[in-house]
């Protein structure tokens, strides 16, 4: 690993003392690659190694992380890194000027774990005939991508005594919660709820556990002052605190902020400006096809209409009246007849 040319990082990062802290090449640089591919990304972590020697295993040590929010607009804040009160490493706002990111000013949580990376004591270059893909104790595959004693290591474990948090008083930028005024979460999380639930979840939160753990002694209830263990078997918490062990302080937050609008919001339908257009094309087609064919066969009936003789012989029946007027005959000696009536139209009779 190199370390980074002047100009070609970020400027001003704070580092506490330098023989012992430094930038932490195996991150500058990186592509990460994740299936499926689109995951894959070119890593831009900042962030330092701390030498340590045996004492840091064999005693208790403190850690501390200093978060300064960054304003809405992005500007200003830091985190400041500490190990046993002495300052290792920083990053300003301004530092992060060069990307245009900004120091996190969203909910976030503390994630306290053990990583083991292999690239911290793993044979480099990967031995001839390995694929370094293995990195199983006990797996006689995986023997030659470790590093030899690397398994007397395990099992392994770190205990941590306390988790402390502190808030400033009465600063905006300081706000607790899942969901805050200025980041608002809650309807993201209910229209996205798989997101945040294992497969046989019903819901994305559960119920806090008040003990109900196996034990066999007060001290896996977290302790003579948290919890205890009953005849059964069971832990069973004292006020105060809960968990299925105990082991967390029953604090609640006193205010949960909830979005004024609590409906989930419905967005236009976008369609593609290609569908558009091509649904505005044949819709005037079609009404101009629908024009033309009405023209048409209005054009057709006037024509039929000129085209029809108009005048056509009517005969009269003989009356008692026109026999008497007309015709020198006996009125007696004449039949009745049928009133025939020819149409004016098309000559066709109508009483036929």
């Amino acid at each position: 690993m190199h370390q980074p040319e002047p100009g070609h990082w970020y400027e001003g990062l704070e580092y506490g003392n330098m023989s012992l802290t430094g930038l932490n090449p195996f991150f500058y640089g990186v592509t990460l690659l994740h299936k499926p591919k689109e995951y894959t990304y070119q890593s831009d972590a900042i962030s330092a190694n701390t030498q340590i020697n045996k004492s840091y295993f064999k005693e208790q040590n403190i850690y501390r992380v200093e978060w300064e929010p960054s304003t809405l607009d992005g500007s200003g804040g830091y985190v400041r890194w500490f190990l046993n009160g002495n300052f290792l490493f920083g990053i300003t706002g301004a530092s992060l000027n060069l990307t245009g990111a900004s120091i996190p000013n969203e909910p976030m949580y503390l994630l306290i774990n053990t990583a083991v990376a292999s690239s911290w004591g793993f044979p480099v270059p990967c031995p001839e005939g390995c694929d370094c893909e293995c990195f199983e104790c006990g797996n006689p595959d995986c023997e030659c991508s470790i590093p030899t004693g690397y398994c007397d290591n395990f099992p392994s474990n770190f205990e941590i005594d306390y988790v402390r948090v502190w808030q400033a008083v009465d600063d905006d930028k300081h706000q607790t919660g899942c969901s805050t005024k200025d980041r608002p979460t809650d309807l993201f999380i209910k229209a996205h709820k798989k997101r945040y639930m294992e497969d046989s979840d019903k819901e994305p939160m559960k119920d806090i556990t008040d003990g109900g753990a196996r034990c066999d002694s007060d001290l896996k209830c977290g302790g003579p002052t948290r919890g205890v263990c009953t005849l059964k078997g069971i832990c069973m918490c004292h006020e105060g605190f809960t968990g299925s062990k105990c082991l967390a302080h029953d604090g609640f937050e006193e205010y949960v902020y909830r979005s004024i609008n609590n409906s989930l919001p419905v967005s236009m339908l976008l369609l593609p400006r290609a569908f558009v257009t091509l649904a505005l094309a044949l819709l005037i087609g079609f009404f101009c096809s629908y024009f033309m064919i009405v023209s048409k066969r209005r054009k057709e009936k006037k024509d039929l209409l000129q085209s029809l003789p108009w005048e056509s012989e009517i005969h009269y029946p003989i009356t008692e009246q026109t026999a008497h007027k007309e015709y020198d005959v006996d009125v007696s000696s004449v039949q009745p007849q049928n009133v025939v009536t020819y149409s004016m139209i098309d000559g066709r009779l109508l009483d036929q």
